[in-house]
């Protein structure tokens, strides 16, 4: 009974226009009155527009888009279709950030044999940038002692 717990052929691929990155993205930030009209491709959509308050370090009166096709508050709509816009999750389009690992299996696989955690690189990069800035600094505190020597 081959395949009765799934199928062999792993994760689906996804092609580049399903990537919210390759798609043009209307931003709310700055926009002021109630009602915002985008045309898209010669197809005139109008968005509503809302201020309402928003709590946290900064309380203050910030804009919102209301999303025309399941009336969700969002700060971004994106293209869909080539003639409307709409929220991330309508639109069905998913960030190239979290299939980045799919791409590249044989990456993670040199890390599952050689028992390194995901975030080993992570790490020695930040060892590296903290030898770095120690080095520099120790640069900088050569170059000013020898321009205190040069003075006298």
């Amino acid at each position: 009974m081959a395949g009765a717990f799934g199928s062999a052929q792993g994760a689906p691929k996804w092609s580049d226009r399903q990537f919210l990155e390759n798609h043009p993205m209307l931003r709310v930030g700055g926009l002021r009155g109630t009602k915002v009209t985008v045309t898209v491709n010669g197809h005139t959509q109008a968005i509503q527009l809302e201020q309402e308050w928003t709590f946290g370090r900064k309380q203050r009166r910030r804009p919102w888009f209301r999303c025309p096709t399941c009336d969700r508050r969002c700060r971004m709509l994106h293209e869909k279709n080539g003639n409307s816009v709409c929220c991330r999750l309508c639109s069905g389009y998913d960030y190239r950030g979290r299939h980045r690992n799919r791409a590249l299996p044989a990456v993670n696989r040199v890390r599952r044999v050689a028992g390194l955690p995901q975030r080993a690189f992570a790490r020695e990069s930040l060892i590296a940038q903290v030898e770095i800035s120690r080095l520099l600094r120790a640069t900088i505190r050569d170059l000013e002692r020898r321009a205190k020597r040069g003075k006298r």
